[in-house]
């Protein structure tokens, strides 16, 4: 399975990035290896096998260890959320990189202040989380393997790895384990490492100004460049994008949602951060709503996998909403869902801060609306009719009523404009 880890490295076409994958063998943009520079008084071999681990995983400072992806999420919401995650962070110089040890093995290390460096990292291990897998028993035996504190234990089922928050440590491996090392090679290999970077650590200074995301294709295979996204903030303003809004729109079948919804969605601008999410349903398509047909049996499968952040069943069909809408709106686009007036208590505990907007309108209108759709019949449409009798709009001053009564241009400004004052609330 594929896993992705979020890396702080040098730019590719720098000197830093030269200079690191020269002393480990490797240039981490190619899965093979490069010469490495000889060390006096240390077999070349040695040398390899003493980077052979840190090779592998390319000159880099782990910010969120590598992880594979949660059902239902794609790379393109993993691009979508490094880009905006990058937009709002500042470039941090790291004026004090030394080369020492790491417990037992060797690293360049900041020795000043790490406390703004430290924050970044674990912003970036949470903001991310919501994408990333529950590791795999073998795993989590191989990092308990090398012991663990009870807090580390506890950070390793929070997070999936055990050194984040005050565990962290920013840090570029340069070694393997020392410990088969007698004391003159160990002083030969930290001699030759302060040598090769030391002309770099005097004239130019490392600066953390990107976060880059690396690719393993496939377990134990070395991990490669991917994609790297420039900080662009000037300073720290925010340190997260904007959570964006969901709408939650609701009402009776018949009250117009789903024509009021597309009047909105072709008046909208198109440079509104607004998504309106598609719904997945266990029905033919049809011209009254643009949605993604799915069988019984693949709707379930999908449910099954995780691949649905909400779901529901109403009129003997099943609906979902994909968790791609968890990224957007992670990402500071506010997101509307045409949704289900039953679900409403799940979607007060899944999404506390969703704005519901209940659409109504006249039961006569309604009776007519239904009947001209032409979706069911006999039983079918009057088990429809009785339905949508049932649900009276609860008593909650924070429910949004909009009359679908009359012209959709009236219904529809109305809505349009409580989903852009939602925006720049």
């Amino acid at each position: 399975m594929m896993r992705y880890a979020l890396y702080f490295c040098p730019a590719p076409d720098s000197a830093w990035w030269e200079a690191g994958s020269r002393w480990l063998g490797r240039d981490a943009m190619q899965t093979g290896r490069m010469a490495q520079n000889h060390i006096p008084g240390l077999p070349d071999i040695m040398l390899e096998k003493m980077t052979s681990a840190p090779s592998r995983y390319g000159f880099h400072a782990t910010l969120k260890a590598p992880f594979s992806l949660l059902e239902g999420f794609q790379e393109n919401e993993l691009i979508a959320m490094a880009s905006a995650f990058a937009k709002v962070q500042h470039s941090i110089r790291l004026d004090k990189l030394q080369v020492g040890m790491m417990g037992d093995f060797l690293a360049l290390r900041p020795s000043g202040n790490t406390a703004e460096i430290n924050a970044l990292a674990m912003r970036c291990v949470s903001f991310f989380d919501v994408l990333r897998s529950a590791p795999d028993a073998a795993y989590l035996a191989k990092r308990r393997h090398a012991g663990l504190s009870a807090r580390q234990e506890a950070l390793l089922q929070q997070w999936g790895y055990p050194y984040t928050e005050e565990e962290y440590r920013f840090h570029i491996s340069l070694s393997d384990t020392l410990g088969e090392l007698d004391a003159d090679a160990q002083y030969a290999l930290r001699k030759a490492a302060e040598e090769h970077f030391g002309r770099l650590l005097d004239t130019q200074p490392l600066t953390l100004d990107a976060l880059t995301i690396f690719r393993e294709e496939h377990p134990g295979a070395p991990l490669t460049f991917w994609r790297r996204f420039p900080f662009q903030a000037v300073f720290q303003q925010k340190a997260l994008p904007r959570t964006g809004q969901l709408f939650y729109v609701v009402g009776p079948s018949g009250a117009g949602k789903d024509t009021l919804l597309q009047w909105v969605k072709n008046q909208a601008s198109a440079s509104a951060d607004l998504v309106f999410a598609q719904r997945v349903i266990t029905r033919p398509q049809h011209d009254s709503e643009q949605h993604e047909a799915m069988s019984q049996e693949a709707y379930w499968q999908a449910a099954a996998a995780g691949h649905f952040c909400l779901q529901w069943q109403a009129n003997g069909l099943c609906y979902g909403i994909r968790r791609n809408i968890e990224v957007q709106l992670r990402c500071g686009q506010d997101v509307v869902v045409n949704g289900s007036r039953e679900y409403l208590p799940q979607i007060r505990q899944l999404f506390p801060d969703a704005k519901i907007v209940w659409i109504v309108a006249d039961p006569d209108l309604i009776r007519q609306r239904v009947e001209k759709r032409q979706r069911e019949s006999g039983a079918a449409l009057l088990n429809r009719l009785d339905r949508g009798s049932r649900f009276a709009i609860p008593e909650e001053n924070d429910i949004i009523r909009i009359d679908n009564s009359g012209s959709i241009e009236l219904a529809g400004q109305q809505l349009l404009d409580i989903l852009v004052a939602g925006h720049h609330s």
